[in-house]
């Protein structure tokens, strides 16, 4: 990295070692007692002018990385998904005061994103797109497979299955969390957000989004036989990986996911919405979050 900023900076002749630029050595040279500068006879000079800047620059890239971490971390402090003893929620934990322990761990992970929540082995009810055409799943072109990949993590809390102190690599001095406003068993109690493991009344997840579905969901809207087509999502909405492909390809293995929608860290637009919804009702032509995907037949993708 060293000789990267200097070859950047040209700090250093191609021919001598000399350094060419001499006012911006002699700036650095300010900050620096010891310093040897003989330009003219020592062509192995020490530029610490250089060094400076690698080191400068290596502070800034840890600033940075800081400042979106405490982002972060200020986002989800406020929100239910804060399980800590901070956290503002009916669950929390009554003895852990670490908010990102309860999903993360830097060691011993179980699954990227440092996944550190024990994950759900349960068989889900999926959408089916049999019957006729009064099943509101009869026309989708893809065949669910069971979860995959971020919608799997979201899952081993969700489905209220798995205790939601339990934990991978609890790290510390401690050997158990402990929790209030759980269910028996440490699991999610009932409510909206516990899904169960019937997820056919739910938008499908784990499902690869490529050109061959976008071509099979318009020729539907020739056929007249749905009323949207599917596009590529425009952002804040992402496709996420998913090893669940459809048709023969070409692949992109990235689709829908949980968190294609949802922001586990930013409850602004609840629940945890990457676009916040138009009203108390949903109408899927007009409302902001669905039309990043779904898009009248009778307009083109964006």
């Amino acid at each position: 990295m060293y000789r990267l900023v200097c070859r950047i900076l040209n700090c250093h002749s191609h021919k001598s070692g000399i350094p060419e630029n001499k006012n911006l050595d002699s700036f650095f040279s300010s900050f620096v007692v010891l310093r040897r500068t003989d330009y003219r006879n020592d062509r192995y000079t020490l530029h610490v002018s250089c060094y400076i800047l690698l080191i400068v620059a290596l502070i800034l890239s840890i600033f940075s990385f800081n400042i979106t971490y405490a982002q972060d971390l200020s986002l989800i402090e406020f929100t239910k998904h804060n399980l800590s003893t901070s956290g503002p929620g009916p669950i929390k934990s009554t003895n852990e005061d670490r908010i990102c322990i309860f999903c993360h761990t830097p060691h011993s992970a179980i699954s990227y994103p440092l996944w550190n929540h024990t994950l759900s082995e349960e068989s889900y009810i999926l959408p089916e797109s049999e019957g006729d055409p009064s099943n509101p799943w009869y026309y989708m072109k893809s065949s669910p497979k069971q979860p995959d990949g971020d919608s799997i993590l979201c899952l081993s809390c969700h489905d209220g299955t798995v205790a939601i102190a339990s934990i991978v690599n609890l790290g510390g001095a401690k050997s158990t969390i402990s929790m209030q406003g759980t269910a028996a068993g440490g699991v999610m109690p009932p409510g909206d957000s516990n899904f169960g493991f019937d997820l056919s009344g739910y938008h499908p997840v784990s499902i690869e989004v490529n050109d061959q579905l976008i071509f099979d969901k318009n020729l539907q809207c020739i056929d007249n036989e749905v009323n949207f087509r599917i596009c590529y999502p425009q952002s804040p909405i992402k496709l996420l990986p998913t090893d669940n492909l459809y048709g023969a390809g070409p692949h992109t293995g990235i689709g829908v996911q949980c968190s294609s929608c949802h922001d586990a860290h930013d409850n602004t637009s609840a629940p945890f919405l990457r676009v916040s919804y138009g009203g108390t009702v949903w109408e899927l032509d007009t409302e902001p979050l669905c039309t990043k995907c779904h898009v009248l037949c009778s307009s083109g993708c964006p």
